[in-house]
């Protein structure tokens, strides 16, 4: 027996007419649900729509977020809701735990924890993958991905991104078991007798030399070389001949992030937001102290080609014809690509195979791994979690 997702999506404004438009949408033609995921923007009244969800999926267990946009096949709804049915020949668990603002590395591990009871022991022809959503904005993404790992142990692919609002930065929800919740983290695993695949790739280069950050304070970089991170990071700037101020920060660092040096010539990207009073760079996650870090660059372009590639890397790591792609996608990039973000979702859906079904959401920091590596917090990145049909 085969694996497939069913997709349904609206842009209703009621939220009882959006989950029965979507869910009749999935439930069409499928035969034998196993899970369905559900992701919607922040118009909604979260309690209102959890519980419509839930009379229209009944029995069939559901979890999911809220995200700054949702995606279904090729069409990107920045207000709206997409759910998708998973069948076949798959197992899932869901798990939640918090406040991750209290205890992000147990409240990782704890989620992961309750999606695998009843599991057991994976044989050894089977594979898992888990997807963690975690409250973007009280959570320590960093730590809810290492208390995660901690408890999933080895072997596992990865996928996932933070949950978040229509970028006003207010509200997040969360959804597990038919409820909504506000500063958790929900896991998903799934459990296949096939290979997952994940693809993830940013399109970020280094624009500036490496630099220690050493002192930080949280998300927050205040000393770069035992320097003013500010003054640090315009000093750079102004070397390639960019001038940049406290007044149009946000503005040049949406297309210039720092970089976290990995493996194999890899960067996970840590987005800066705004200066602080005392010149610290504050990020969407954390940084500590003693990172190597270096200001990056990219351009639509490059972007757009990452994002074909994260495609490319799920569907060649599935060994097959994918029967599905799940897309976590940096909501930040759709900042910097403009309606060209429409590009990208192209280029990632011709990669993966125009008919293979697609859906995700535009997230606040994304999970993943490059290769076998473990799983890391990133942001700017898109992540994509496929397994054969």
């Amino acid at each position: 027996m085969g694996v497939a997702l069913h997709i349904g999506a609206s842009d209703a404004l009621e939220p009882r007419l959006a989950a029965e438009t979507a869910v009749c949408q999935a439930l069409e033609g499928t035969e034998a649900p196993v899970l369905a995921l559900a992701f919607c923007t922040e118009q909604y009244d979260s309690a209102a729509l959890a519980g419509a969800l839930g009379h229209e999926l009944g029995s069939i267990p559901w979890a999911g977020c809220s995200a700054a946009g949702v995606i279904a096949g090729e069409r990107l709804l920045w207000q709206g809701l997409v759910v998708g049915v998973l069948a076949g020949d798959v197992r899932a668990g869901v798990g939640v735990a918090g406040p991750v603002s209290r205890s992000p590395f147990e409240s990782g591990r704890k989620a992961v924890e309750d999606a695998l009871m009843g599991f057991g022991a994976p044989p050894p022809e089977r594979r898992r993958a888990v997807i963690l959503l975690p409250d973007a904005f009280s959570a320590n993404g960093c730590q809810v991905v290492q208390g995660a790992t901690r408890e999933a142990g080895a072997g596992v692919a990865w996928a996932g991104g933070g949950a978040g609002d229509n970028l006003h930065f207010v509200r997040t929800a969360q959804f597990a078991f038919g409820h909504t919740y506000q500063d958790h983290v929900v896991a998903v695993v799934l459990d296949a007798d096939r290979p997952f695949g994940v693809g993830l790739q940013h399109g970020w280069s280094p624009y500036g030399p490496p630099v220690l950050a050493t002192q930080t304070r949280g998300p927050a970089v205040v000393d770069l070389d035992f320097s003013n991170a500010f003054d640090v990071y315009r000093s750079t700037a102004a070397h390639r001949g960019d001038a940049v101020g406290r007044d149009d920060f946000s503005h040049f660092a949406m297309l210039h992030p720092l970089g976290i040096p990995g493996a194999a010539g890899s960067y996970a990207i840590r987005d800066p937001l705004s200066v602080e009073a005392d010149g610290a760079l504050r990020c969407l996650a954390e940084v500590p102290d003693g990172t190597l870090l270096r200001v990056m660059e990219g351009d639509p372009e490059a972007l757009i080609a990452a994002a074909a590639l994260a495609a490319t890397e799920a569907r060649e790591r599935v060994g097959g014809e994918p029967a599905f792609a799940l897309v976590f996608d940096c909501v930040s990039r759709a900042r910097v690509l403009g309606p060209r973000i429409m590009e990208e979702l192209r280029a990632m859906h011709t990669a993966l195979g125009r008919k293979v079904p697609m859906m995700g959401c535009l997230t606040f920091g994304e999970v993943g791994s490059f290769g076998v590596s473990l799983p890391q917090f990133h942001n700017k990145t898109s992540v994509l979690l496929s397994l054969p049909a």
